[in-house]
């Protein structure tokens, strides 16, 4: 997906007005990203590559990325697996009349902002075969923040009462960039991919948000106070790094 058969590197090259500096940035759906000054020469890229070479191997191995396009796996999987709460969903593209008719049984109802419906019904997700796959995709996210509305308010506030720290209120978004967040204000917000997440990594993110309500940065002191909430706080916030490769496509965009 980022190197060609040749050997050259496959990259998309963004120009910004903002960006003082060359920033690389590697994901599961896009591949390599570059961004630069508006000013930027592409001339000057070669050597900057041949200089992060060993460093974009690396990720591309970390987040296991196919190594091209034709090997990337579908984008609506035929299971998915929430990790965190041992869950286990299949997934069927059927007709929008099979899924009209198992309505009344619904345990969950999606609908995008444009209407297109799918259904959670008998431990499965119905999905409507007459739109394309990234309208399918579309609606698993959907489906999967309103998992994270639906439990991890629950996990925690059990982690809160665990530990003895409370919080004034939580929000589940489907952040791009971040697992967690919490304010200055004590608010807390919430990743609904943190589901997909392995549940010690859950956990992990659950604690290191809490342990930032006594601590608002990542000081010596926010450190040494979340080892005493989690004794494995320095490896789990290393695994972390691996995280994405937890997260089906679909839901990586």
């Amino acid at each position: 997906m980022i190197f060609r058969e040749d050997g050259t590197i496959k990259y998309t090259l963004t120009r910004s007005n903002r960006a003082k500096h060359v920033r690389l940035k590697i994901t599961r759906t896009k591949g390599l990203e570059i961004v630069v000054p508006e000013t930027f020469q592409k001339a000057w890229l070669t050597p900057i590559l041949e200089k992060r070479i060993e460093w974009i191997r690396k990720v591309a191995k970390r987040l296991e990325l196919p190594a091209s396009i034709g090997d990337m796996p579908p984008l609506i999987p035929e299971k998915i697996f929430l990790n965190a709460l041992n869950y286990e969903y299949a997934v069927r593209c059927v007709s929008p009349t099979t899924i009209s008719t198992k309505l009344v049984d619904a345990e969950k109802i999606i609908r995008t902002a444009t209407g297109v419906l799918s259904i959670e019904v008998d431990g499965g997700i119905l999905l409507p075969n007459t739109v394309t796959d990234e309208v399918q995709a579309e609606l698993l996210r959907c489906w999967l923040v309103r998992c994270g509305k639906e439990y991890l308010p629950e996990l925690l506030e059990e982690a809160s009462a665990q530990v003895g720290i409370p919080y004034k209120k939580v929000q589940i978004r489907l952040q791009k960039g971040r697992w967690g967040s919490c304010s200055g204000r004590g608010t807390i917000s919430l990743n609904a991919r943190l589901l997909l997440l392995p549940a010690d990594l859950l956990q992990y993110i659950l604690l290191h948000e809490l342990a930032h309500v006594r601590h608002p940065n990542h000081s010596h002191a926010y450190w040494n106070f979340l080892a005493t909430l989690d004794a494995r706080a320095l490896e789990n916030d290393r695994a972390m790094n691996d995280a994405w490769k937890h997260i089906p496509l679909c839901f990586s965009m």
